[in-house]
């Protein structure tokens, strides 16, 4: 039993060295998540960036979701005030108080900010 003594505090070392570098590492991203939208980039919205982003459309047989503001999203829907309207393979359409727009992949939109928004 002493000779694994030895063998224990290497195993040891060897478990704290490792900790050690991995906590000067990046943590790890979801390769599923939308990237964030880098800023000053397309419109502006009070906060900054802008109001509305599509970053990834998804159309199967049975449904249709768009990656819009960093969350999947479906038909009907509302974001920001706005309705999602329509989901094609590379842009989303979007109404609010009368008015409607179309944000197209990796694009960034702004829309009217108010409810009963004059059309645009």
């Amino acid at each position: 039993m002493s000779n694994l003594a030895p063998l224990r505090l290497c195993l040891l070392l060897v478990a704290v060295a490792a900790a050690g570098a991995r906590a000067d590492a990046p943590p790890l991203r979801d390769p599923m998540q939308p990237f964030k939208a880098a800023a000053g980039t397309g419109g502006t919205s009070v906060t900054g960036g802008p109001r509305f982003r599509l970053t990834a459309v998804l159309i199967s047989p049975t449904r249709r979701v768009a990656i819009l503001n960093g969350a999947p999203r479906q038909e009907g829907d509302r974001v920001d005030g706005a309705t999602l309207t329509r989901i094609d393979a590379q842009s989303v359409r979007l109404e609010q108080g009368g008015a409607s727009w179309t944000i197209h992949l990796g694009q960034s939109g702004e829309g009217p900010r108010t409810e009963g928004a004059p059309s645009q």
